[in-house]
């Protein structure tokens, strides 16, 4: 079974899907043609992209669910008390601050000031107390620069090899810039591109296939 109608029959993303099998709640066969991995899928493969979006659903926790997988009689109740503890948490701070109202407030900062008592002792998001790594933005933007550079010293390579040095040296003795000028009218665009496309292609397969 293909990516389209997995999504059809799960109700999931394709980018999600994808993001099950990087972290292998579920091994679809894969095979590798024309440069790209397909993805194929069984009928148990779907069940198991529906219980898992279902119980992520629920509240519980990639780590959870894995534990599940891996051994459902030894884990399912702890990762249940696990989820019981956190909905009985948010709802006891439902209870708390329901009583807040935001009209008693001016701003951000005096809303968190009337919040504060309330939330002292707990911490904060695991998600933001964790660095996971180089975004895909900062990534297409590396290969980018790198596209540049490489391209700038091909650049300097064929005018060092491949041209007439008395005209080069005339150029450059009237104005250096001509050669920045040319970089960037000609060869600058291409990296540009080309940086942007590598930059792309990267930040695809980081997420397991194109």
């Amino acid at each position: 079974m293909k990516m389209k109608e997995v999504c059809a029959q799960t109700g999931l993303t394709e980018r999600a899907v994808r993001f099950y099998v990087q972290e292998k709640l579920v091994v679809p066969l894969a095979q590798r043609r024309g440069g790209r991995t397909w993805l194929d899928f069984s009928p148990n493969h779907v069940d198991r992209l529906k219980a898992i979006s279902t119980l992520r659903k629920a509240g519980f926790t990639l780590e959870e669910i894995r534990a599940m997988i891996e051994d459902f009689q030894k884990n399912a109740s702890g990762a249940a008390f696990s989820l019981r503890q956190r909905l009985q948490a948010a709802i006891d701070a439902y209870d708390k601050l329901r009583f807040t109202d935001t009209a008693q407030a001016n701003g951000m900062e005096d809303y968190a000031a009337l919040l504060e008592r309330e939330v002292e002792g707990r911490p904060i998001p695991e998600s933001d107390r964790v660095h996971t790594g180089m975004d895909s933005s900062k990534l297409e933007a590396f290969c980018m620069v790198w596209a540049v550079y490489f391209m700038f010293r091909f650049y300097v390579f064929l005018l060092e090899h491949f041209s007439d040095y008395s005209v080069l040296l005339y150029a450059a003795s009237w104005n250096p810039l001509v050669f920045l000028l040319l970089f960037a009218v000609i060869p600058l665009p291409i990296a540009l591109v080309l940086g942007s496309k590598a930059g792309k292609w990267i930040c695809r397969h980081l997420e397991y296939i194109p």
